[in-house]
């Protein structure tokens, strides 16, 4: 019998920090994110519990990097962290990240040359439903704003296995998966994508 490869991608949400969950002990392991309409519970990895306890205020736009694992036909979106970037308007955005996590994101984002970028889009009736025509319209303007339209194209696409998670979308080169937008995080997200600050 044949075992599926496990693969491996990794899942970026943004949402509003509302506060940690109290554990006995005043453990802090979980925070609360508001996502769109949803509230999420996101386990910290045992690397961040320490550092993020003193840095994050309630109201703090987050960008959380999450684990999906694909096997076959069956994909699981692990609620659980290792790096988070706080978002906002300040000059410097503090980006938290655990030892092991740096060797593995940083391979969603390698820029890879004389390559067009292409955001993919489902376009089935359930993401439709759940935001992702306007995801699209927003997509276009946004893109058109940014001065990106002739660079970055939108690719509409069949099923992509993560209706629950719409509106999403994947952010290529590099195959960066985003769940749950809001229309209002896409300057951003596609600025730290596409036209990233040089050190």
């Amino acid at each position: 019998m044949k075992t599926q490869e496990v693969q491996k991608s990794t899942y970026i949400i943004k949402g509003e920090f509302l506060g940690f969950i109290p554990k006995p002990g005043g453990k802090l392991k979980y925070i609360q994110v508001q996502v769109g309409e949803r509230i999420v519970p996101i386990k910290l990895a045992k690397e961040l519990r320490e550092t993020i306890g003193q840095e994050l205020v309630e109201g703090d736009r987050l960008s959380i990097y999450l684990e999906q694992e694909c096997s076959g036909y069956i994909s699981k979106l692990k609620l659980k962290s290792d790096r988070i970037e706080r978002l906002g308007t300040r000059k410097e955005s503090l980006t938290f990240e655990s030892i092991s996590a740096s060797s593995s994101v940083s391979s969603t984002s390698k820029p890879e040359k004389n390559r067009k970028g292409k955001i993919l889009v489902c376009r089935k009736s359930s993401c439709s439903k759940r935001g992702g025509k306007q995801l699209y319209r927003a997509l276009t303007e946004t893109l058109k704003q940014l001065g990106l339209q002739d660079q970055v194209g939108i690719e509409l696409t069949g099923c992509q296995k993560q209706c629950k998670k719409a509106p999403s979308l994947i952010l290529m080169p590099g195959k960066v998966k985003h769940a749950y937008v809001d229309p209002n995080d896409l300057a951003s997200l596609l600025k730290a994508h596409y036209l990233p600050t040089p050190i």
